[in-house]
């Protein structure tokens, strides 16, 4: 299994936060149209758990991507849940009071089998759409013209 660190920076505006009963920690954020390609590149964190750093000094803490969600403006939504205990609450309330765009920086760790996998499988393709070129069936083409009789 080969680990590739994924590091992805991106200006952000506060969209609310929330502290359930159970501890899970929901933090909303929006970007616009100009961070697009960046927001495209959150999907690679899925599943895995991925560290925030706010404007390249506070660390927030250790969140899941919840939820990514893009607008035909090309504006997005991104939320992250983690639990209390792994999220820096002064950092968080902090966020409130920061006008306009701050930036973050998204860390994970991720599993790239997956992508190893598919790289071997497009290969293989290749070489077997290279084979078909070569093959012809004769019977089918002495079919053609019988379809107007």
């Amino acid at each position: 299994m080969a680990m590739k660190d994924i590091k992805i920076k991106e200006f952000v505006a506060y969209n609310g936060s929330a502290t359930k009963a159970n501890g899970v920690v929901t933090l909303n954020l929006k970007a616009m149209y100009s961070e697009l390609t960046n927001t495209i590149k959150v999907l690679q964190l899925l599943n895995n758990d991925v560290k925030i750093t706010v404007n390249d000094e506070k660390v927030l803490g250790v969140f899941r991507v919840k939820d990514v969600v893009i607008d035909g403006d090309g504006q997005s939504k991104l939320k992250f849940e983690s639990m209390s205990e792994a999220v820096e609450m002064s950092v968080m309330n902090s966020l409130v009071n920061i006008d306009g765009e701050f930036s973050i920086l998204m860390q994970s760790k991720v599993d790239l089998e997956d992508a190893e996998v598919e790289d071997e499988e497009e290969s293989e393709a290749e070489e077997t759409e290279d084979d078909d070129e070569d093959w012809d069936d004769v019977e089918d083409d002495d079919d053609w013209g019988d379809e107007d009789e």
